[in-house]
């Protein structure tokens, strides 16, 4: 009988190890081992990579403990090129190590050149511009008698002028009678903005200087306005650029 309690302490002490060891267990699954088999508590914050070039970004990733994932290059006027525009997963978000983060990187402002039109008809002047990766913005007559109506006469922008990619082209066309959109005259010397009025058929008005930077003789303001619609015999008014201190 006096040797029961020793054997009961010592069952005792069996189970509270038993216990302990079970505990421990649990622990070393639940922050050991899971996280090595899901990757759980083992996370990061995406660094912030946008503006930076390529390859300062993969750093600045792979210190964060993130991989580089696709790079995509996309055309971009604003963000100068081999610099990232965007990237994802977003700037600040929580992640798994090892998670790729993929960035669109700029290739700059896609420069196209105006391809020459004059001459053609506006159907085909149409799919030019369209193959060269530029969009009409409309049309404009431009009353040109001594032309086919209907003939391309121009565009705006000049061709061989460089522009943005997608930016619209407006196509201005022939025309001999009827109503038609007043001619850009802005910037022109007084001598060739009198020649297109006269030869649109419009009436020359009032013509004004006025002090300014632009060379003398250069029109400042036009009436009625670019785009506005007009039509024979309607009268143009002027302001022009003055010469330096003359009025």
């Amino acid at each position: 009988m006096k040797q029961a309690k020793p054997r009961r302490r010592r069952g005792v002490l069996a189970v509270l190890i038993a216990a302990v060891s079970f505990a421990l267990l649990i622990v070393i699954l639940n922050w050991v081992v899971m996280p090595l088999v899901v990757g759980r508590g083992r996370e990061t914050t995406v660094p912030n990579v946008i503006g930076l070039d390529r390859f300062a970004a993969e750093e600045s990733l792979l210190k964060a403990g993130l991989r580089l994932g696709d790079v995509r290059s996309s055309a971009n006027a604003t963000v100068a090129a081999d610099r990232v525009v965007t990237q994802h997963p977003e700037p600040g978000q929580r992640v798994k190590l090892g998670r790729q983060v993929h960035l669109d990187v700029s290739r700059g402002g896609s420069k196209l050149k105006v391809p020459h039109v004059e001459g053609l008809t506006l159907t085909r002047a149409t799919a030019l511009l369209s193959e060269a990766g530029l969009a009409v913005g409309g049309v404009e007559s431009l009353r040109t008698p001594s032309l086919p109506p209907g003939q391309v006469v121009a565009t705006r922008p000049p061709a061989g002028i460089e522009v943005s990619q997608g930016e619209r082209i407006f196509i201005q066309i022939a025309a001999r009678v009827g109503n038609f959109p007043m001619p850009n005259l802005v910037g022109m010397s007084l001598e060739t903005a009198q020649g297109i009025i006269a030869s649109q058929g419009l009436t020359m008005g009032e013509v004004k200087r006025a002090p300014s930077d632009e060379p003398a003789g250069n029109v400042l303001i036009q009436y009625p306005e670019e785009g506005m619609t007009v039509r024979d015999l309607d009268t143009v008014s002027l302001i022009v650029a003055a010469a330096t201190g003359k009025k």
